[in-house]
Parts: C-alpha cells; sequence; structure tokens
C-alpha cells in the first residue's frame, strides 16, 4: 500500500487518539472547582481509551464493508457524538463566562469542526459505506483554521521571555491567516472552474511547504522543552498533538499536490509519546 494512503484502521486510530487529546485538555483546563465537568470530561478519557483498546482487537486490513468495523464505528460514533455536545456545551457557557475553563470559544471552534468530521467519516462507515473524500478547498478550511490555532497558542503558551520564539510564531499566524483568505477565493473560483486548476495545485504546495516548515519549527521547540530550555504553561502532550494532525494535514493534501507526497510517506499519524 501506498504509505501516503491512510486506511480505514488508522484513520479510526487517529480520530479517537485526537479526541482522547482533546478530552485532556478539557480536563486540564476546568477549575477543580468544575467537579461535573472535570469528571464527564474523565468518563470521554477513558472511553475513548476503551475504544483504542476494542480497536486494537480488529484487523488493520479491515474494510468498510466488514460487519466488526460497521459495529465499532456504531460504538464510535456514539462516543465522538456525545463528546460533540459536551464540548459545545462548555462554549455555550464560555462564551457567556458560565464556566471556569481556561480554553476560549475559539479554541473550541476548532475542536469541534475536527469532531465534526470525524462524525462525517463514521457517517458513510456505520452503513458500511466507503466514506467520501474532503475536497480540496474544504480539507483547507478544516486543518488551515488547525494550523493557524496551533501557531496561535503556542504563541499563547510560551513564557514572554521567549521574545524571540514568540517573534517567529508571529511570522506563522501571519502566513496561515494569508492562506485562510486565499482559501476563501480559491473556492470561489470553484463557481465556474473545475477543481484541480494548476493555481489551486500550486496553492496546495506552498499550503503544505508552510506547514511543514512550521511543523520543524514546532518540533525543535519540543526538543528545548523536553530539556527544560523552553520557559512556558503548558504540558508536553499538548505541544505534541501538533504533530499528528499535521502529519494528517500532509497525508490528505498529498493527493492534491504530488510534489509533497515523499514528505507525507516519512511522517507519522501517531504522537511521539503515549504510546
Amino acid at each position: 500500500m501506498n504509505s501516503n494512503v491512510i486506511s480505514l484502521w488508522e484513520e479510526q486510530l487517529f480520530w479517537l487518539e485526537i479526541l482522547q487529546d482533546h478530552a485532556y485538555f478539557v480536563r486540564d483546563h476546568l477549575s477543580v472547582s468544575e467537579g461535573e465537568y472535570v469528571n464527564t470530561s474523565q468518563q470521554y478519557i477513558n472511553l475513548f481509551g476503551e475504544l483504542i483498546a476494542t480497536l486494537s482487537t480488529i484487523p488493520r486490513s479491515v474494510t468498510y464493508t466488514n460487519d466488526s468495523m460497521i459495529y465499532f464505528s456504531k460504538r464510535a460514533w456514539q462516543a465522538a457524538k456525545g463528546y460533540f455536545e459536551f464540548e459545545g456545551k462548555l462554549q455555550a457557557l464560555r462564551i457567556d463566562n458560565k464556566v471556569n475553563l481556561n480554553l476560549s470559544p475559539t479554541y473550541l471552534n476548532g475542536t469541534l469542526a475536527e469532531n465534526q468530521e470525524y462524525l462525517r467519516f463514521l457517517s458513510f462507515l456505520v452503513s458500511g459505506k466507503e466514506p467520501l473524500p474532503l475536497p480540496l478547498e474544504n480539507l483547507m478550511d478544516l486543518w488551515l483554521e488547525d494550523q493557524l490555532g496551533h501557531a496561535v497558542l503556542f504563541k499563547n503558551i510560551i513564557d514572554p521571555i521567549e521574545i524571540m520564539v514568540s517573534n517567529q510564531a508571529d511570522l506563522y499566524i501571519g502566513k496561515f491567516q494569508v492562506f485562510i483568505v486565499q482559501n476563501h477565493h480559491m473556492k470561489g473560483y470553484l463557481r465556474f472552474k473545475e477543481p484541480g486548476f494548476a493555481r489551486q495545485t500550486e496553492f496546495a504546495y506552498e499550503v503544505g511547504k508552510t506547514t511543514l516548515e512550521m511543523n520543524n519549527f514546532v518540533y525543535n521547540m519540543v526538543i528545548k522543552y523536553k530539556e527544560n530550555k523552553l520557559m512556558n504553561k503548558t504540558t508536553l502532550r499538548f505541544l505534541e498533538h501538533h504533530f499528528p494532525e499535521t502529519c494528517y494535514f500532509i497525508k490528505k493534501l498529498s493527493f492534491y499536490a504530488p510534489s509533497l507526497q515523499e514528505e507525507a510517506s516519512k511522517c507519522s499519524l501517531k504522537r511521539p509519546s503515549y504510546h
């Protein structure tokens, strides 16, 4: 199999680990005074962990027509939908300052959008159908917001003393803001232009190269974090969450920009730690 092709099994594992991370982040950013919500987020951490363990008993070569995958997808859909509703409730409360949660409403927009994409993926599998891939412009909508969010979060979690690092993060924030505007116009061109025109393919390549550059920057900062050489206010899990999401984006982008395929074949959908 082409190493850039993500199998159904790999995609299931990717999304379950991403959602489990999201539940960790909600738990870790809630005040201890929010006991009910802390407990709920811990329950989802456990539930996603149980699903990951169950997935490991299913053959990796399984297809969308397999009964065990259909049954598993129904269980995963219930968990992902429940967590979606939970995060949505917290977002609504956070907007009105009615919950002691140190995450912003816009941060939760990003995690909810990712959860929604997993639910879209599962909506095919629960019926034994092959999931349709996201068109390039929709893939960009989801993951450009994610990459911008990661750059902003990275800037926010480092200590103010780290001025050079903060300035570097600002450069990536600016680049991804530009890409989001460009993608808005790419979508407009598709009113009368067939997808895959030369400038759109070049855009996919430009986005991919910048995403890989930022990934390298974050990777070097994680090394500093592990060596206690970066003043910050976050966890290793929070920093490393960037890597599997970036790999997923690059692998999906490489279908539209073949020049990214070599880089896409090298990356891992698994977190460096916690395995």
